[in-house]
């Protein structure tokens, strides 16, 4: 019979029941080996730290691609971004340009009369003053009793030339008798039909009749030059009596051109003397702009590109053109041009004036006046 006791109801044998020897008998607390369960639990705890450094890696990661689409973004648009800017240049000084007339007085006199007023408009040929015309036609009417006068000493001097030749022609007429009978004599002196006396006489009375002849031609020639004397007077004092008409012709002072009445300082009795302003005439058909560029914006400035002209004043932009460039700088036209050859010099970007025409049509209305402020932009491509 077999050693072994059988197990007691209900329980389940053992496995170490069936080897041969003793069973040993299983550790517990600190003395324990650690089987598979217990290395899952060991390394549980570094679980969360690879986690965590895979998502960093994969925050890095995305933050790289991030930057790449980002400076491919930005050199996609810096492309066409710098094309733009480097296609027009612009600036802020400039302003708008015209003729201004200055009208003045061309006589000296008392004005009578003012017409016009300030911001007035205005036509060619349009009255604007008068200065008072009395003393100007008595100078007149002295002008004419002069030429009156005058070309009644021509016809004196033309008279007393016909006279001079009338004298001529008498006394050659006596000359050509005395000669005449000059040989007639001496034939019959030689024949003795005629006294040696008179012979001589006709000698003598030829030679008178000659010396006659030749005063009375002298005599002619002086009435023809004096003729000449009176008629250059006459010139003269036509000369005065059209310059008199002329004198008269300033008492009323007209608008050179069409255009808008500024800077008037005439007044009715004021004294005026020759050249003095009395005011100004703008043609505002006919204005431009003229803008300062720096000298280093005209490299490829060009004349005849696109202008975009805009006028703070109106709130609306213009069209134009580049006319020109200026032929040297500002300040070479100034009253005290710059020396840089004495002295410390102290190198200045230079301002070049540029003439920009506006399009035709852009200024109908009358609305640009010299003296505004414009902003142009110069399309260079």
């Amino acid at each position: 019979m077999s050693s072994e006791s059988p197990s007691a109801p209900g329980e389940t044998p053992n496995r170490n029941q069936d080897r041969d020897g003793p069973v040993e008998p299983l550790h517990n607390g600190d003395d324990r080996q650690p089987g598979i369960a217990d290395r899952d639990s060991t390394d549980r705890p570094a679980a969360p730290e690879i986690e965590t450094s895979s998502s960093s890696r994969s925050r890095r990661r995305r933050n790289l691609i991030l930057v790449i689409l980002l400076l491919f973004v930005a050199a996609a648009a810096a492309v066409p971004g710098w094309s733009y800017l480097s296609s027009y240049e612009d600036t802020d000084d400039a302003q708008v340009d015209g003729h201004i007339i200055a009208v003045s007085s061309r006589i000296n006199g008392t004005i009578a009369h003012v017409y016009v007023i300030d911001t007035q408009p205005v036509h060619a040929g349009q009255l604007l003053a008068e200065i008072d015309p009395d003393d100007y036609v008595v100078a007149v009417e002295g002008a004419r009793a002069r030429l009156a006068q005058t070309k009644a000493q021509v016809e004196s001097a033309k008279a007393d030339y016909q006279t001079a030749l009338n004298k001529v022609s008498q006394d050659e007429a006596t000359r050509a008798k005395a000669e005449y009978d000059v040989p007639r004599l001496a034939i019959l002196a030689a024949q003795g039909a005629a006294r040696r006396e008179d012979y001589q006489e006709s000698l003598r009375i030829a030679k008178v009749a000659r010396a006659t002849v030749d005063a009375d031609r002298a005599g002619a020639n002086a009435a023809l030059k004096n003729i000449g004397s009176r008629e250059a007077a006459v010139a003269m004092a036509q000369a005065e009596l059209d310059q008199a008409l002329l004198n008269y012709g300033y008492t009323k002072i007209t608008a050179p051109m069409s255009g808008v009445i500024g800077k008037k300082s005439v007044e009715p009795g004021q004294r005026v003397q020759p050249g003095e302003s009395l005011l100004a005439v703008v043609p505002l058909d006919d204005v431009w702009v003229t803008a300062n560029f720096k000298e280093n914006q005209l490299r490829r400035m060009r004349p005849g590109q696109p202008v975009d002209i805009h006028v703070d004043a109106l709130g609306r932009t213009f069209k134009g053109h580049v006319d020109g460039l200026g032929s040297a700088s500002g300040e070479r036209f100034s009253l005290l041009p710059p020396e840089n050859a004495t002295g410390n010099y102290v190198k200045v970007v230079q301002r070049i004036p540029v003439r920009i025409d506006l399009a035709p049509g852009q200024n109908i209305n009358h609305r640009l006046v010299p003296g505004m402020s414009v902003e142009p932009t110069v399309w260079l491509k």
